[in-house]
């Protein structure tokens, strides 16, 4: 195997790489992060929520 064909294959293999990379993190994101449950959730809510005094 000559070193044109190995440098080729590597920036092939880096590039497979970081698309699926990008994918993965585009699904998290759509899954988890891309709508709130909850409409009515805003920071005022959440933060008489954590600040109030519950036993």
């Amino acid at each position: 195997m000559s070193d044109k064909t190995k440098h080729s294959h590597l920036w092939q293999e880096i590039t497979l790489a970081l698309v699926l990379k990008a994918f993965i993190l585009f699904i998290i994101w759509a899954v988890w992060f891309s709508v709130p449950q909850d409409i009515s959730l805003d920071d005022q809510s959440v933060a008489s929520k954590i600040l109030s005094k519950q036993p």
